[in-house]
């Protein structure tokens, strides 16, 4: 007897209030019928074979089925590559039956968008689920703040720096991990030593502030100060800036971090890059800086 089940399907970038409201009311539904809950999704974000450089992700693929895994324990992550991507909607639909066989009810949010050229939607869906006897649940998108919750949304808070309300949104700070690599060696003649962190460009970008985060480092945490792109001090005629390479200061840590991976967790926006006037000015106010993290993570 194939074991009955209820879907939410969706890529779950991100997995955030909007995506965990859906997930709730599948879980719900599938209690009510005594069948097995499933989060189905793919084990890569299809931009990334689409249209790579496009590509801004809120979690890394493992990430992201890993917190899909916190709310739902069966995830499905079909493998997206271009055999999948080319299925027309109809054909994407029966190899999801193969998957699920006993599917009973599929949950998607009321913009959802599949098979080759998106050509699918809620009407084809509804149509096919009346066909095969499959309740299809086109869920409202969740709002807050008047605002519907999206992973877009999210990334425009990021790039505007307020990581504060991205983490309300995601229910966890915004993180990013990245390797240390050698840079200008500017903190330590200034007094405080600094990590250059460089990250994969594929994750969403942040605006160029001094941010409060938290570094993780051999599953121990320290409170950090870090800033995004090259500080207009030293290159006052530069507007541009890397939002893929940050400079992070660890507080009470001693030791060499060139070559290791840094995971650093944002929890609030300090200020934004600005030019200063002297050094001295300059060193005040990171000190200022570091003294804030020190007293308020």
């Amino acid at each position: 007897m194939q074991e009955r089940c209820v879907c939410a399907v969706g890529v779950f970038d991100g997995v955030h209030l909007g995506h965990q409201a859906l997930l709730e009311a599948m879980a719900a539904d599938a209690a009510t019928r005594g069948a097995r809950p499933v989060a189905v999704t793919f084990d890569c974000d299809p931009d990334e074979l689409f249209c790579p450089e496009r590509v801004h992700k809120l979690l890394s693929n493992e990430d992201r089925i890993a917190a899909l895994e916190q709310l739902v324990p069966d995830v499905l992550a079909l493998h997206f590559a271009p055999d999948l991507a080319e299925l027309s909607w109809q054909d994407f639909l029966r190899y999801l039956l193969l998957r699920l066989p006993g599917l009973e009810a599929l949950h998607v949010g009321e913009n959802f968008h599949f098979g080759a050229a998106a050509a699918g939607g809620i009407p084809e869906l509804g149509a096919w689920g009346r066909e095969q006897g499959i309740s299809v649940v086109a869920e409202p998108l969740f709002g807050r703040d008047d605002n519907v919750v999206s992973a877009s949304r999210i990334r425009a808070l990021l790039a505007e720096g307020d990581v504060g309300q991205a983490a309300e949104l995601l229910t966890r700070p915004f993180a990013l991990t990245g390797r240390v690599v050698a840079g200008a060696g500017r903190g330590h003649g200034l007094g405080f030593a600094t990590a250059n962190v460089e990250v994969d460009g594929s994750f969403a970008e942040m605006g160029p502030y001094v941010y409060a985060a938290y570094a993780l480092l051999d599953e121990k945490r320290y409170k950090a100060a870090v800033s995004i792109g090259e500080p207009p001090t030293y290159s006052p005629e530069s507007r541009s800036f890397d939002p893929f390479l940050f400079e992070a200061h660890l507080l009470d840590f001693e030791g060499d971090l060139y070559g290791r991976d840094l995971t650093l967790e944002f929890v609030n926006r300090l200020r934004p890059m600005q030019r200063f006037d002297s050094q001295e000015e300059l060193i005040a106010t990171v000190k200022g800086n570091i003294a804030w993290v020190r007293e308020n993570l």
